[in-house]
């Protein structure tokens, strides 16, 4: 009785078991025509697969050798492609103790490539999936900000003014003789001196980086702004020794800069079919847009270099700023931005321009720890200013 009820019992397991796997099996087909649906009917490059497959470890369970004569026979057409219906049935052939294995590398493979509809023309990257979010909040801040100074100021009979509109000092802008006080690196850019200095840049940041969010995802352009905050301080802190910096302008450069790092990673695909006359194609096109950057470079830098050296103290900028943050998004753009069809050129420059950037960044820490030639420090509370 006992023998009985234990093979009914593993004949049970094995049944279940079988469900189970079948079940697995079938969720993962549907799961994949997803996927190759997404690839269009040509279907995923063979040379694309393999190389994937051995970057994700598949050839450590499946041979090399066999995992090619698998990927060629199931190309049944011989196009060099592989479409759901022809990956389909090479599973249907693989041994089952492999398919566990295969299952976990062939979906992680096939959903690293980048279907060629994207790679071909970069007008099918624009999509709100996730929204662009971070220049719109980082926006509100910023005039949630101001508005809270201009209130202080207000109280004090001191209205804001063009050029005018914020306390000086304050716990948030960067000063010279505060940089032990690290936040201010990055906390300038909430406050602006006047109305027309927050306008521009709020302008600015909203029609450069809404369009780069669309593409490149938000936290790229989260990373690329602070940094081209960030990089605009440090260019500042080692160049005017005795100038306190207000408001966003190296995020804003940072943007352009990003632009630019994006239109020379996507030359190519920005041009998809830019010769048909479409308002949109010629509009989007590298061609367009490259000049478009280079003539916001050239009115941002003489502008700054106006300001900065003929304007009187109130309406003065911070020049280096600028470009801190021009070169900064230029470089960190080449680097993170969302590449839609990368060349081998283009990772030895990203690797090139992120490892100048580090060592930009630590240069420019190590002067502000090592030269003697800053203002006194003031180590008085930051609330007593």
């Amino acid at each position: 009785m006992a023998c009985c009820s234990c093979e009914w019992g593993r004949k049970e397991r094995q049944t279940y078991l079988k469900q189970l796997t079948m079940q697995q099996e079938n969720e993962f087909l549907v799961e994949m025509e997803k996927v190759f649906e997404k690839h269009g009917n040509q279907g995923v490059r063979l040379e694309e697969l393999h190389g994937e497959l051995k970057s994700t470890g598949a050839m450590e369970t499946v041979p090399h050798t066999k995992l090619t004569r698998m990927l060629d026979e199931a190309d049944a057409d011989k196009d060099k492609n592989l479409t759901f219906e022809e990956f389909k049935n090479m599973y249907a052939k693989i041994d089952r103790k492999e398919k566990p294995a295969m299952r976990r590398f062939v979906s992680a493979a096939v959903q690293n490539i980048v279907p060629r509809s994207l790679r071909e023309d970069f007008l099918a990257n624009y999509n709100c999936r996730p929204p662009p979010v971070f220049m719109i909040v980082i926006s509100v801040i910023e005039i949630g900000v101001f508005i809270y100074y201009a209130d202080i100021m207000a109280r004090g009979g001191r209205p804001v003014t063009a050029y005018e509109g914020v306390p000086n000092p304050n716990v948030l802008m960067y000063m010279p003789t505060r940089r032990h006080e690290a936040w201010r690196f990055v906390t300038y850019m909430f406050v602006h001196q006047g109305y027309i200095h927050l306008v521009f840049n709020l302008f600015f940041q909203l029609l450069l980086g809404l369009p780069l969010e669309i593409v490149h995802k938000w936290y790229r352009v989260l990373l690329v702004y602070i940094a081209g905050v960030v990089g605009g301080s440090l260019a500042h802190s080692v160049t005017d020794y005795n100038v306190n910096l207000v408001g966003a302008s190296g995020g804003c450069d940072a943007l352009i800069g990003a632009h630019m790092a994006s239109v020379i990673l996507n030359w190519k695909e920005m041009n998809y079919k830019c010769d048909k006359c479409e308002p949109l194609r010629i509009f989007t096109s590298a061609y367009f847009q490259l000049a478009i950057l280079l003539l916001l470079v050239v009115v941002e830098m003489v502008n700054a270099v106006y300001r900065r050296f003929f304007e009187d103290d109130a309406g003065k900028v911070g020049l280096t700023a600028h470009i801190g943050g021009l070169v900064t998004g230029l470089l960190l753009g080449v680097s993170i931005l969302k590449n839609v069809a990368i060349l081998q050129w283009e990772r030895i420059v990203g690797r090139f321009a992120f490892t100048l950037y580090v060592a930009t960044v630590l240069f420019c820490v190590l002067f502000n720890g090592l030269y003697k030639g800053y203002p006194e420090s003031n180590y008085s509370h930051p609330l007593d200013l």
